[in-house]
């Protein structure tokens, strides 16, 4: 059996910076039950993202939208992310909606939608986590955003409620820390990989309280922690023929903009 121990998500907050800044550390907090195996592997898995100046991956996304009729649909999201701290970032996403490319360069966003031809360009706050503040804002939201962030575990460690460890399980071709965690609201699936190079490879999300409990599912591919970056990685160069028109977030995020 796997020793169990009761921490202070207060503590926990003003001890690990990689969950969140102690300024952020709320006066009073929830018990958090968590075993010491799931704390070990999401403490290492998140200080190894943290500790990243620059990478990429693939990202295969599946989400969930549940009818009126209690049936759900899936739809998936095929994308590409990669950042070099801390003010650049590249993502590349193809899904029923179309296919985006985002560009970033610590001082403008640009979203160029191929399949029309169009682009929009708007000021950007200098890091790339204001920048996805400002995104939000906009009615954008990247998936999974939360990893590209100086401090990638701050939103579940601020709400976690309990972390269990349930054991070394099988997903595509290897073996890998399966963690299991519960806030409030949601409860969090991750798999992680064994040895130095703790790579978060999956993360499923089921939204209990909503309708239906749908998913979030992300499976995490092709990490990349010394990335070939030139001069035009971060850099939008419309192609000849493209129009730039008003940014218009609120349209994309009608219908749910992680899709």
């Amino acid at each position: 059996m796997i020793p169990k121990r009761t921490l202070l998500a207060a503590a926990c907050l003003a001890a690990l910076p990689l969950w969140a800044s102690a300024e952020e550390a709320p006066t009073a907090a929830p018990e958090v039950t968590i075993d010491r195996t799931t704390e070990r592997v999401l403490l290492d898995a998140c200080a190894y993202l943290r500790s990243a100046e620059r990478f990429s991956l693939h990202a295969e996304v599946d989400i969930d939208e549940v009818l009126a009729s209690g049936q759900k649909v899936q739809y998936s999201r095929d994308g590409f992310v990669m950042l070099e701290r801390p003010n650049r970032l590249r993502a590349e996403s193809a899904s029923d909606k179309g296919v985006r490319e985002l560009v970033y360069d610590g001082q403008t966003v640009t979203v160029f939608r191929p399949d029309s031809g169009v682009y929009a360009v708007f000021p950007a706050p200098e890091t790339i986590d204001t920048m996805l503040d400002a995104l939000e804002d906009k009615g954008v939201v990247l998936p999974l955003d939360d990893l590209l962030r100086t401090q990638p575990c701050a939103a579940i460690g601020g709400h976690l409620k309990t972390g269990t460890y349930a054991g070394r399980h099988w997903l595509n071709g290897d073996w890998y820390h399966h963690l299991l965690l519960t806030t409030e609201a949601v409860d969090v699936q991750m798999w992680v990989a064994l040895g130095n190079e703790p790579e978060i490879r999956k993360v499923v999300i089921t939204y209990r309280d909503a309708p239906g409990m749908p998913q979030y599912s992300a499976v995490l591919t092709d990490w990349d922690f010394a990335p070939e970056i030139d001069a035009s990685t971060f850099t939008f160069s419309p192609p000849e023929g493209a129009k730039q028109v008003a940014f218009r977030g609120a349209n994309e995020s009608a219908g749910g903009s992680k899709q």
